[in-house]
């Protein structure tokens, strides 16, 4: 009888990310950030007929949440913040009105509650990961 061969799925998924993969990696969940904080804010005006429908505030959960922890694990803490802190300054600028007049999240109940829910789980992200941080020491 032959032996079996190993997987090669498990033994990539104990391989740790070092150097250049750790900085991809972190560098693609920056990037999904700005994905992700762009395609919110561009649905904040979304509508089914005359009803405005807050699909802004899931991508602004699902987003956060996803790049929180992605960015928790490969970098700690400071790795949490990041992403929350670009998502804060990115939506915020999106959310100020311009010279010329553009506007991309509107001052609605919507487009409020896209910021204010982006930032609280944003804020909710970071604590979590500091705090999985000081558990484990």
């Amino acid at each position: 009888m032959s032996e079996p061969e190993p997987s090669v799925a498990t033994d990539e998924a104990a391989t740790p990310l070092t150097g250049g993969r750790r900085a991809f990696a972190y560098a693609l969940v920056l990037v999904l950030t700005v994905q992700f904080t762009l395609w919110g804010a561009f649905l904040v005006p979304f509508r089914i007929g005359g009803t405005s429908v807050p699909v802004s505030w899931l991508i602004a959960v699902a987003g956060n949440v996803a790049v929180g922890r992605a960015g928790a694990r490969l970098a700690g803490k400071i790795g949490a913040a990041i992403p929350a802190l670009l998502w804060l300054g990115l939506a915020f600028t999106l959310g100020a009105r311009r010279a010329e007049g553009d506007l991309i999240v509107l001052g609605s109940a919507t487009g409020l509650g896209f910021l204010v829910v982006g930032a609280l789980t944003s804020a909710v992200m970071y604590g979590l990961a500091a705090g999985s941080l000081t558990a484990r020491r």
